[in-house]
This record gives C-alpha cells, sequence and structure tokens, in this order.
C-alpha cells in the first residue's frame, strides 16, 4: 500500500469512529458515498471528481464524534438547543480535517452537506452555485437516505414520498439540476439497488426526526 492509499485509509478510519457511536451509521455512510457516487458520474464530471465527491459521502458526518451521545443517540425530536448542537457538526468536522495531508479532498462536502441553495441552510448560509459541488451532490444524497431509511422510532418513507419532497424543495433546499437529475435517477429505479440496503439487517440507516437531515 503506497503513502496516498494510508491516508486515505485514514480518513475511512476517521468515519468510522461515527460509526462506532451510533450502530445506525455505517449503512448511512456507505448508501450516501454511493448515491454520490451515482449521482457525479451521471452529470458527467471526471472520475478523479467522482471519487472524490464518493469520498467527501462517506466522511460528510465526521464531526457528529464531537456530539454527545444523549444527543446523537437520542431516540425523539431534538430540542431547539440540542438540534443548536448536532449543527455545529460540520464546522467539527473541518476541525478535524484541518491537519489531514488529503483534508481538501473532502472539506468541502464534510463542510457545506447542509448549505441550501436559498441561504438559510448552515454554517456559512451559502447561496446557489457559492455552494461547491461537492456539497450540493452530498447534500441531496443525504436528504433521500434520511428519508428513505429506517429508524428505531420510524420506518423510513417510500422512494416515491422522498423523490416528491425533493421536487418540491428544488431551488431551495436542493440544488435544482443535480435534484433534477437525481429525480429521474430515482425514477427510473438506478438508485433501487442502494435503498434496498437501507432496511435490511447488515446496513441501517441512521439521523433524527427533524425533516432537515442533521
Amino acid at each position: 500500500m503506497n503513502y496516498i492509499d494510508e491516508l486515505l485509509k485514514s480518513l475511512y478510519v476517521m468515519a468510522s469512529m461515527v460509526e462506532a457511536r451510533d450502530p445506525y451509521t455505517g449503512g448511512h455512510l456507505w448508501r450516501v458515498s454511493q448515491y454520490s457516487r451515482i449521482l457525479a458520474t451521471n452529470h458527467g464530471l471526471p472520475d478523479t471528481d467522482v471519487a472524490r465527491i464518493a469520498l467527501g459521502g462517506f466522511l460528510h458526518d465526521l464531526g457528529k464524534v464531537g456530539v454527545p451521545d444523549a444527543i446523537l443517540n437520542k431516540p425523539d425530536r431534538l430540542s431547539h438547543e440540542e438540534y443548536a448542537v448536532i449543527k455545529t457538526h460540520p464546522e467539527v468536522g473541518n476541525r478535524l480535517l484541518s491537519e489531514h495531508p488529503l483534508a481538501e479532498l473532502a472539506r468541502a462536502a464534510v463542510l457545506s452537506h447542509h448549505e441550501t441553495p436559498d441561504g438559510k441552510g448552515y454554517p456559512q448560509r451559502l447561496i446557489g452555485k457559492d455552494i461547491p459541488i461537492d456539497a450540493r451532490i452530498v447534500g441531496i444524497c443525504d436528504a433521500f437516505d434520511a428519508m428513505t431509511s429506517n429508524r428505531p422510532y420510524r420506518r423510513g418513507m417510500p422512494v416515491a414520498k422522498a423523490l416528491a419532497i425533493i421536487e418540491d424543495n428544488l431551488g431551495t433546499q436542493f440544488d435544482a439540476a443535480l435534484g433534477r437529475l437525481f429525480l429521474e435517477l430515482g425514477h427510473t429505479g438506478a438508485l433501487d439497488h442502494i435503498v434496498e440496503h437501507a432496511n435490511g439487517d447488515l446496513l441501517r440507516g441512521c439521523g433524527h426526526k427533524n425533516f432537515s437531515p442533521a
């Protein structure tokens, strides 16, 4: 294994720290990475960009290692104060990446996956194309998986319903062009083989009851 491979492996080890604290996280990270790879590929991005975005999809929740267990694993709806703590995870993840030699490969997805085109996202309230494409792709995939995955307290919603919610929020919560492409992929069944992993015994989803995935 060469030096770059070792550095990439260390990034995945960092993400595994989140999985270790939340039994419902491992499948979520894998699925978001796979959805992101498919969306980036079908958007026509070069292979190097696709690989970077898929890595960002796996690492996007890295900052949740800084969220207390009582909040991260709470089975009920979060309070405003608890949600404020959850919302710190992009910046925490960015700080964790800061000294890593390959930080720039994942920084955009980790820091900006909760930014929204209407400027109401966090942590920087970026607008439209000011949001890096890595984050725009991962943000769509993260939301879709949060909606379609089973949780300890509720079943995931049908794919058609999740796609309808994304469609209703194009241009506000989700990038319009990338969102429409994701809808096309969803309606043609291109995502079904990944969705199936959301609700089985091997890989299960994660998240909280808030609509916007934390």
